[in-house]
């Protein structure tokens, strides 16, 4: 029979769980009610019996669609730029690392509404000419919220995929290097596959949060009809005063994000950094 515990280690305990229990409890708590407010058999009714709601089907399924293609197209250019710079960070050496890695990791921290501002600035000011003879538009576009949902994910891939890197030992690659490989050879045939799991976990949380962006995209490509991702759909609908059509917006970003973090935990994503 295991001795019973000190009352001071059993006091610390049920002190400990119960804020974890209370932080759980807070946080779901908020979200079924969220959920809650809206009356969803007679919501469900009212979208596929009247016009009003035929409408209000086909702003939801745009936003669905928009965000989905927009933050896929986001999270492949996140990876493209991604790997081969975490790669970089992970097995190189530069000078002044840290600036590199504060610099890096800014449109992290950024306020949203800045990091729309300064791509507005850029694109439409700065750079605009260029576009205008190319016969492109980047702001109030879908390539707009494409490179708004690219600027805040991108960080998170390259953050997530050097985690990956830094737990795999260069001696592999070394190794495949002394067979005959070319740096480039072994990165693709050894640093790649063991990657693997981590480059996944990265692509999924990348994605999870170019989905959810709403700021930049706000600043940068405004909010309308055609720009309604479901984040601007959620804004949209409050600001004409539909709550309910926010909350059904809501819950459908909600179950992505939880599936998205639940997909990353799965693949051992938990002990990346992030």
């Amino acid at each position: 029979m295991l001795p019973r515990a000190p009352a001071a280690d059993r006091v610390f305990r049920a002190t400990f769980s119960s804020l974890l229990w209370l932080a759980v409890v807070l946080i779901a708590g908020i979200l079924i009610g969220m959920a809650a407010y809206v009356d969803w058999p007679g919501q469900v009714r009212w979208a596929f019996s009247t016009d009003e709601g035929r409408v209000f089907l086909r702003q939801v399924g745009f936003s669905i669609r928009l965000s989905l293609i927009t933050s896929v197209a986001s999270t492949f250019f996140a990876l493209l730029f991604g790997i081969p710079v975490a790669y970089a960070l992970s097995r190189f050496r530069y000078p002044l690392p840290l600036l590199i890695d504060t610099i890096l990791d800014l449109p992290i921290i950024l306020p949203p509404l800045v990091a729309g501002l300064a791509l507005l600035t850029v694109t439409r000011y700065w750079l605009g000419p260029f576009f205008d003879a190319l016969g492109i538009q980047i702001h109030y576009t879908a390539r707009g919220i494409v490179l708004a949902q690219f600027f805040i994910a991108g960080p998170f891939a390259v953050r997530a995929i050097k985690a990956a890197f830094d737990d795999i030992s260069p001696r592999y690659e070394d190794v495949a290097r002394t067979l005959g490989c070319t740096p480039f050879r072994a990165f693709c045939l050894v640093g790649l596959p063991l990657a693997r799991h981590g480059i996944l976990a990265g692509a999924i949380m990348t994605w999870a949060r170019a989905v959810s962006e709403f700021g930049p995209i706000l600043i940068f490509c405004t909010a309308s009809e055609k720009t309604a991702v479901l984040p601007i759909r959620v804004f949209l609908f409050n600001s004409a005063g539909d709550v309910a059509g926010g909350v059904v917006a809501s819950v459908i970003l909600i179950v992505l994000a939880a599936a998205a973090l639940l997909t990353f935990k799965l693949l051992g994503g938990s002990r990346l950094s992030l």
